[in-house]
C-alpha cells in the first residue's frame, strides 16, 4: 500500500531570495530493527536509527530575476533482491525537467536527533546513522567489490553475505557548472543466498545477407546512396527447463529484450530496431532475430560512431545481458552553411556603418541570409542592449524564398524629427578624433535547414556608429580635486564624510548628477547623495555619518561611482565618471581614566583611609576620556549600609559623589575593627573597542577609643558649699586640659556605652538611680554618711564609696 501526502506552498520572491538557497527536511523514527550494517534498536535501548529525508533548493529569485527550477524526479526503486557472490547492478539515474546536470554519490544515511516517532521539526545539521562494526561508507555491504555508484547513477556491487543493507544516495543539481540543489534518498538492499545460476544470452551481429558474423572493432561502412543501412542481430539463451509451463516454471522460457545504447554521443535510439523488442524463447535452439537499421544522417558530424546493442533476458532477480559494440560509418549528406549579404556584398565577421547626426539623416541597409544548397534559411536580427526604435531603426518584413531570407534596415537619425523620439543614451562610447561616438551592435544569425538538421548558426555583427560633432563630453570632479577622475579617502568609524561633487558641461546642456555603490547599497549604510540636475553646472553633496558598528571584518572599503550625463536635444547622452574609494579603519579607543578626591577632612593614602565610627566619608569620583565616547560610572561592589552613590552616564566626563555615614552597624564581630573595599568601574562605550578603568578604595574602620581610667569625686557637700561640690555627677569644664578630661565618664562607643547609675546605702538600699548619662544626685533625701555608687556600661562596671557631708 502507498499513502501519498502533498501540500502546495507559495514562496514569496521578496523573502526567499537568499543566494545560499534553502532546505527542507522531514524526520521519522525508527527504521526496522533487522538492518545488518547499521545499529537499529528500539529507542529505549539508547541507540536507534531514525530517518531524515533532506532536500536543498535554490532561491526563488536570483540576481533580481525568477530562478525556475524543479528538483530531480524520484529515482527508480531497486530490483527485488541481490544474490550473494553474484554481480548486481541497477540504473539509479533520475531525470530533471530543467535539463540540469545530475551527479550521484554515496553518502551516510541520516538519523534523527531523538527517538520520538515523529520528532519535533528541527534545523540541521542532522546526525548520521551509527554503522555496525566493520561497516561504513567505504564498506557498505561488505561486498567484493563493494557498493559503488558512478557519477551518472549506475549502482554496482557483488555482495558476499546475506542480510539487509541500508545505504543512501545523494544527487546534486548543476546548471552552467554551478551547484544549486541536492536531494538524498535512502534504500535497503536485500541480499539472499542459494540463487540459481543464470546463463547470460549471446548476441551476434552480421550484415544483412552475410554468412560471416561481425567482429567487434570492425567498421561497417555504408554508402550515402544505400537505400537501407541495416544489420541483423541474433540472440540465443540457454534455458534450465526448456518447454516447461510459463506459469509454473518461469525458467522454462526466456524473454529477450534488445536495447540500443549510444556510446560517446546523446541520441534517442528507440527507432533503430524495426520490430517488437521483446521475443520469447522456448527452447535452447530458439534464436531471437532483430533488424537494426541506421539513418541516412549519422549521429556524429564525421559520420563515424559506435552503438552498443544489448540483449537482456528476464532472469530473476537480476537480468543477465550480453553486449556487442558496433562501429558504423555513414558519410553525412553534403551541405554548405548559410552566409550573409549586406547591400549585395557577401560579408563575414563584422561590418560597420558610420554617420553623423544631421537634419534629414537617413540610411537604408539591405540584409540577407543565403544558402547555396537551396535549403530554407532562418534570419534573426537582435539588437544588443538597446531597442531599434530608440535610435530610429525600423526592421522590414523578412521575406523567405528557397535558399534565402532577406530584409531591410531603415535608419532615420534625424533627431530634429520629434515624432521619432530618438534616444542614443544606450550606446557604448567609442573614442574618436571627431568627438563622442556612440556604437550600437546588431547581431544577425542565419541558419539553413539541411537534411540532417545540423545546427550550424552563422553570425554577423553589424555596428551602427553615430556622433554629434557639436557635442562635447561633460566632466565630473570633486571640488577639492578638480583634476582627478579617481580618488581615495581614509576614514575612521564614527567620522563623517563630506564631499562636494560637481559636474560641468561647456555646451550648457541639461546635465544630471547620480551615483552608485559598487559593492554596497546606499541605504544599508546610510550613505546620502541626492541626485541633481541643472544646466551647465550641477553639484550635490556627499553626507555619510559612518556608523561605529560597521563590520570591518566583512568589508573595510566602499567604492562609489559618481556620474554626470548631459542630455541634448537629440537625447545623445554622454557620461563622465568619477570613482571614489572610501577606506575604513577602526575608531581611536584609549583607556578612560577614573580618579577620586575627598570632600572632607578624611584623607586617603594610596587609595586607603582609616576612619573612626561616627564620621562620614565624602568622595567625588570622576571619569574622563576625550574621544566622544559614552561613559558609565558604576559601583560594582555591594554598597554597605549608609552609603549613597548613583550610577552616572555621559560623554567625555562623568562625576558622582559618594557619601557614607559610618555607624556601629558596620562591625560584623566583637573585634570592632572592619576593612571595607569599595570597587568602581568606568566603562568606555566605544562601539569598536570598548575599554574600562577600575578603582578600588579600602576603608579601615575602627571603634571610638575608650579610656577606662577616670577621676570621680568621692565626697559631696550639698548644703555646706552651694554651687561647689553640691551634687554627685560630672561637671562640664570649658576648654578642659588633658588632666581635666579624667573627670568625665568614659565616652560611649560601639564596644560599650553608658547604661545606668545606682547609689545605695550601707544596707544595700538604693537611694538613687538614673539612666541619664548626665545624671546629678543632690542627696536631698538622705542623711550624712557613706554611700556606694555603681556605674554600669554595656561592657564594664565602675564602683566606689561616696561620702555625703552637711
Amino acid at each position: 500500500d502507498r499513502i501519498f501526502y502533498s501540500s502546495s506552498l507559495q514562496l514569496s520572491p521578496g523573502v526567499f531570495n537568499d543566494p545560499e538557497g534553502y532546505y527542507v527536511s522531514w524526520q521519522r523514527c525508527c527504521r526496522n530493527y533487522n538492518i545488518t550494517n547499521a545499529i537499529s534498536n528500539p529507542p529505549d535501548a539508547g541507540v536507534f536509527a531514525g530517518q531524515t529525508f533532506y532536500l536543498e533548493f535554490p532561491p526563488v529569485t536570483k540576481d533580481g530575476r525568477p530562478f525556475v527550477n524543479s528538483t530531480p524526479r524520484l529515482f527508480p526503486p531497486l530490483s527485488d533482491f541481490a544474490c550473494a557472490n553474484v554481480f548486481y547492478f541497477t540504473d539509479f539515474g533520475g531525470t530533471d525537467d530543467d535539463g540540469d546536470s545530475l551527479v550521484y554519490s554515496l553518502v551516510n544515511p541520516l538519523s534523527t536527533t531523538t527517538g520520538d516517532a515523529l520528532p519535533t521539526p528541527s534545523p540541521g545539521p542532522y546526525p548520521d546513522i551509527i554503522w555496525e562494526v566493520g561497516f561504513g561508507l567505504d564498506n557498505v555491504v561488505g561486498g567484493n567489490p563493494d557498493l559503488t555508484i558512478s557519477k551518472d547513477g549506475l549502482l554496482t556491487v557483488t555482495p558476499e553475505n546475506e542480510g539487509i543493507y541500508v545505504f543512501a544516495v545523494k544527487v546534486e543539481e548543476f546548471r552552467d557548472g554551478i551547484k544549486h540543489g541536492e536531494m538524498r534518498r535512502d534504500f535497503q538492499l536485500v541480499v539472499t543466498v542459494g540463487c540459481f545460476e543464470n546463463n547470460p544470452p549471446e548476441v551476434r551481429a552480421r550484415e544483412e545477407g552475410a554468412s560471416i558474423f561481425y567482429n567487434e572493432g570492425t567498421v561497417l561502412n555504408f554508402d550515402i546512396n544505400d537505400d537501407e543501412k541495416c544489420i541483423e542481430l541474433l540472440v540465443t539463451d540457454i534455458l534450465k527447463n526448456p518447454g516447461g509451463s510459463d506459469k509454473n516454471n518461469p525458467d522454462s522460457v526466456s524473454i529477450i529484450n534488445l536495447r540500443a545504447i549510444p556510446i560517446g554521443f546523446n541520441a534517442d535510439l528507440n527507432n533503430l530496431i524495426d520490430q517488437e523488442q521483446d521475443i520469447i524463447l522456448r527452447s535452447n535452439a530458439d534464436t531471437a532475430r532483430f533488424t537494426v537499421c541506421f539513418p541516412d544522417c549519422p549521429f556524429t558530424r564525421n559520420g563515424l560512431y559506435q552503438i552498443g546493442l544489448v540483449g537482456v533476458d528476464n532472469a530473476c532477480p537480476l537480468p543477465a545481458l550480453d553486449t556487442i559494440i558496433v562501429s558504423v560509418n555513414v558519410p553525412p549528406p553534403p551541405n554548405q552553411n548559410a552566409f550573409f549579404r549586406v547591400n549585395s556584398v557577401n560579408r563575414t565577421g563584422a561590418v560597420s556603418f558610420f554617420d553623423q547626426i544631421q537634419d534629414g539623416g537617413n540610411r537604408i541597409i539591405d540584409l540577407g541570409g543565403f544558402d547555396n544548397d537551396g535549403d530554407s534559411v532562418s534570419l534573426t536580427v537582435t539588437p544588443l542592449g538597446f531597442e531599434l526604435s530608440d535610435i530610429g531603426v525600423q526592421l522590414g518584413q523578412i521575406i523567405y524564398a528557397p535558399g534565402e531570407a532577406t530584409t531591410t534596415l531603415q535608419w532615420n537619425f534625424d533627431c530634429q524629427d520629434e515624432s521619432l523620439d530618438l534616444d542614443f543614451s544606450a550606446g557604448r562610447d567609442v573614442p574618436t578624433a571627431t568627438g563622442v561616438t556612440k556604437a550600437f551592435d546588431i547581431l544577425l544569425q542565419a541558419e539553413d535547414f539541411d537534411q540532417c538538421e545540423w545546427e550550424d548558426p552563422q553570425t554577423l555583427l553589424i555596428t551602427l556608429l553615430i556622433n554629434d560633432p557639436a557635442q562635447s563630453k561633460p566632466v565630473i570632479f570633486e571640488s577639492n580635486n578638480p583634476d582627478k577622475d579617481s580618488l581615495q579617502f581614509d576614514y575612521l568609524l564614527r567620522q563623517t564624510a563630506r564631499h562636494n561633487i560637481r559636474g560641468f558641461d561647456e555646451d550648457k546642456d541639461l546635465i544630471k548628477l547620480t551615483a552608485n555603490g559598487i559593492n554596497f547599497d546606499f541605504q544599508c549604510v546610510n550613505f546620502i547623495f541626492p541626485d541633481a540636475e541643472a544646466e551647465e553646472n550641477v553639484f550635490s553633496d556627499v553626507l555619510w555619518e559612518i556608523a561605529c558598528d560597521f563590520d570591518l571584518q566583512m568589508q573595510d572599503s566602499l567604492t562609489v561611482q559618481f556620474f554626470v550625463e548631459d542630455v541634448d536635444a537629440c537625447q545623445f547622452t554622454n557620461r563622465d565618471t568619477l570613482t571614489v574609494d572610501f577606506l575604513l579603519g577602526p575608531p581611536p579607543s584609549e583607556k578612560p581614566e577614573l580618579e577620586f578626591s575627598s570632600l572632607n577632612e578624611i584623607e586617603f593614602n594610596q587609595d586607603s583611609a582609616s576612619v573612626i565610627v561616627g564620621n562620614t566619608v565624602s568622595l567625588r569620583l570622576t571619569g574622563k576620556e576625550f574621544e566622544r565616547d559614552s561613559l558609565e560610572l558604576v559601583m560594582v561592589s555591594e554598597p554597605p549600609n549608609g552609603l549613597e552613590f548613583e550610577t552616572v552616564k555621559g560623554l567625555n566626563i562623568v562625576s558622582s559623589d559618594l557619601n557614607w555615614d559610618i555607624d556601629c552597624g558596620i562591625f560584623t564581630d566583637r573585634s570592632f575593627n572592619e576593612s571595607i573595599t569599595l570597587d568602581f568601574v568606568l566603562f568606555d562605550k566605544n562601539c569598536f573597542l570598548p575599554q574600562s578603568d577600575t578603582l578600588s578604595l579600602k576603608v579601615n574602620i575602627k571603634d571610638i577609643p575608650q579610656r577606662n581610667e577616670f577621676a570621680i569625686t568621692n565626697v559631696i557637700t550639698p548644703r555646706t558649699s552651694p554651687d561647689q561640690n553640691d551634687y554627685f555627677g560630672y561637671y562640664t569644664i570649658e576648654n578642659p586640659t588633658e588632666d581635666d578630661r579624667l573627670i568625665y565618664l568614659p565616652i560611649d562607643n560601639c564596644a560599650g556605652e553608658f547604661e545606668e547609675v545606682f547609689i545605695h546605702n550601707r544596707w544595700g538600699q538604693t537611694v538613687f538611680s538614673s539612666t541619664n548619662r548626665d545624671f546629678k544626685w543632690f542627696a536631698n533625701d538622705v542623711s550624712a554618711g557613706i554611700y556606694y555608687y555603681t556605674i554600669l556600661y554595656s561592657n564594664s562596671k565602675y564602683q566606689g564609696p561616696l561620702t555625703v557631708l552637711f
